[in-house]
């Protein structure tokens, strides 16, 4: 229970923030992202709906089984930790994406429009 309580105050007191770039620089693995686009940075990054940049510095597992929910999801990666540091999941697909990284170094661009939302393990999700 403290544990919990812990995660939830250190969850309320970290901000996400978006980092952009000048327009002379170009975005690679280890740069900011080119001009007029932002990639989510901090730590814990929770439920965060985006596309991750395609090819990026991470290794990505795909995880799909009936009747999967986000608790299931975040509780699995968590036991295979430290293969498993971050998820995206699909609510609508029941699908898990795995992420050996944190959220953050997978150059997530956020975006509404897409059904994959982004966790940090230390988010605090129902039911876990």
């Amino acid at each position: 229970m403290h544990i919990q309580n812990f995660l939830y105050a250190l969850t309320s007191l970290t901000l996400t923030n978006l980092v952009t770039s000048s327009p002379t620089q170009a975005g690679t693995l280890s740069t900011p992202p080119p001009p007029g686009e932002t990639y989510v940075v901090g730590f814990p990054i929770c439920a965060i709906p985006g596309f991750t940049e395609i090819p990026g510095n991470y290794t990505e597992a795909i995880h799909q089984y009936p009747n999967a929910t986000l608790a299931s999801c975040i509780n699995e990666c968590r036991s295979a930790y430290p293969e498993c540091k971050s998820i995206a999941f699909h609510a609508r697909y029941t699908e898990c994406l795995w992420f050996d990284e944190r959220v953050e170094k997978t150059q997530l661009y956020e975006d509404d429009t897409s059904e994959f939302v982004h966790y940090d393990l230390i988010c605090p999700v129902p039911a876990c």
